[in-house]
Formats: structure tokens, sequence, C-alpha cells
């Protein structure tokens, strides 16, 4: 059992980490670790939402975690 936790906390830690290295340069990088830490804990509902049955690709998806407050899952904006 522990094994398997391990796993998925690892892939979840990995894709955080690829997220960061793939898009090379952003503007508005995200350094909010509670966000990254949500992203770690629930990769595989993002990975459904977003790229299986969304319109992303991995890419994108990452890419929005590192670069963009977590995208579309991420924290919602207060309209004014």
């Amino acid at each position: 059992m522990r094994a398997v936790v391990g796993l998925y906390l690892a892939i979840g830690i990995a894709l955080v980490a690829i997220g960061f290295l793939l898009p090379g340069p952003c503007p508005n990088r995200n350094t909010d670790i509670v966000s990254h830490i949500i992203f770690v804990l629930t990769w595989p509902v993002g990975l459904y939402a977003e790229v299986y049955q969304g319109h992303l690709s991995a890419e994108e998806w990452l890419r929005a975690q590192a670069c963009q407050d977590g995208g579309k899952l991420g924290p919602k904006a207060v309209p004014s």
C-alpha cells in the first residue's frame, strides 16, 4: 500500500517538475505552494478533465499549472 501511495505522489511531483522544465520562459510563473500541493494530490482528476475529456494537450495542461496559476481548475479570477 505504501508503494502505491508513494508511486502516486512521485508521479504528481514529477508532473510538477516537468511542468516547470517543459515550458521554458513564462511571464507569470506559478509560485503558490498550495496550488502545487493540490495539483500533486489531484493530478488524475485534472488529467482526466483537462486532457482526456477536455481540449488541452498534456503539454498545455502542465504549462497551465506552471505558468498560469493552475489553469482552469486553479484559482478563479474575481470579477471586478
